[in-house]
């Protein structure tokens, strides 16, 4: 049977009292400094994270930055380009122009000069042949009437 006195509820409240008191200061407290340290290397960790994340979207947001001057800058660049560009085509048409008239009137000057040495060697060759036919068929004869009748001959001629 069950035997209840009340010294053996006394020493069974003191041995709990004692136990709950060994346990509280040997086991509760070391595990809750255990569990808080952990929490503050957790936080921790969790504070690193959330720097490293603000860290890395700030140069996220420099690398776009950077990435649209970039762009900006390649299109000035082509834009420039593209000016050079033509301006260096106007110039070479300009300069093309320019020599092609050159070429132009040298030419003509070259042909107005062979025209004009043509002409005179046609002349020199005419007038010898004249000469040659007019002593052919004059046969010997100079003076001032035989000039004449060839002259007034040669209008006849030309003027048919």
């Amino acid at each position: 049977m069950i035997n209840v006195s009340f010294w053996n509820i006394l020493w069974t409240v003191v041995n709990l009292l004692a136990l709950f008191i060994f346990f509280k200061i040997f086991f509760f407290k070391p595990i809750a400094n255990i569990i808080a340290k952990r929490q503050e290397e957790a936080d921790e960790i969790f504070k690193a994270a959330e720097d490293k994340e603000a860290a890395a979207d700030e140069k996220a947001r420099q690398y776009d930055e950077k990435l649209a001057e970039a762009e900006q800058e390649k299109k000035e660049i082509l834009s420039e380009a593209r000016k050079s560009a033509d301006a260096q085509y106007q110039q070479i048409i300009n300069d093309a122009k320019a020599n092609a008239s050159e070429i132009k009137t040298a030419a003509a000057t070259e042909a107005n000069r062979e025209k004009n040495q043509i002409i005179a060697s046609a002349k020199k060759e005419i007038a010898n042949i004249i000469v040659d036919a007019t002593t052919k068929v004059v046969g010997g004869q100079t003076g001032a009437e035989v000039d004449s009748s060839l002259f007034d001959e040669f209008i006849d001629k030309a003027g048919e």
